[in-house]
């Protein structure tokens, strides 16, 4: 049976920052600046959203705190046995693997030996072949009382370290759409003043505001 999940009927005061969110978009589209006179109302219109803003954080909180609290405490309790889980399938199908590889090797082992006594003439063509044919190669499946297995073999890459690479190379991966900027460790470096290459500063003027309000002050169309 699928268990459902229910989320939180909204409450009044969910409602109420709700309202005040649409509200507050559409004094911002109704708004107009025409003259500095214009600015102060623009200005306590930001204030009013940042107090909405402030309410439905402090909410949406409320109810996701506890929830991330329990979520960490369940992984934390299921994370040690879910590793060792892990680790005894590792260690399984390591030995197994293992087992594959040995079982392949004496088999090519064999078909050598048996390749090299026809070259030097002290086993005919038609019993090499003879002998070849009963050299077994490792099974390629396993089929057990509760389960079965099988082996594959995938193809896989493996990449070369960058700083390892000469510059020509270094530019070819770029050109290629290969290498993508760190842009968080780039910009803390340009911006602490070390010359970055490909990394410009400049600047750009941005609205910092404030609020004086209290949750309980009126907002948006409220009087």
């Amino acid at each position: 049976m699928t268990e459902t999940f229910k989320t939180e009927p909204e409450t009044k005061e969910v409602s109420v920052v709700k309202q005040q969110a649409m509200k507050a978009l559409t004094a911002a589209n109704e708004l107009e600046i025409k003259a500095a006179e214009d600015m102060p109302v623009a200005t306590d219109l930001l204030s009013k959203m940042k107090t909405v803003a402030r309410m439905v954080k402090e909410r949406r909180e409320a109810i996701t705190k506890p929830l991330m609290e329990a979520l960490g405490s369940a992984r934390d309790l299921f994370k040690p046995i879910e590793a060792n889980l892990a680790d005894a399938e590792r260690v399984v199908k390591g030995k197994m693997l293992a087992y594959q590889a040995e079982a392949d090797r004496k088999a090519e082992a064999d078909r050598v030996k048996i390749a090299e006594r026809v070259e030097r003439g002290t086993m005919k063509a038609a019993t090499a072949v003879a002998r070849m044919e009963k050299i077994e190669d490792a099974p390629t499946s396993v089929q057990g009382k509760v389960g079965a297995v099988a082996f594959r073999t995938v193809r896989k890459v493996r990449f070369s370290e960058l700083r390892k690479l000469e510059g020509g190379e270094i530019i070819k991966l770029a050109l290629g759409g290969y290498l993508e900027w760190n842009e968080t460790a780039a910009r803390t470096d340009a911006l602490a003043g070390k010359n970055v290459v490909g990394v410009e500063v400049y600047e750009e003027k941005m609205v910092a505001s404030s609020s004086i309000l209290e949750a309980d002050s009126p907002l948006l169309g409220q009087k």
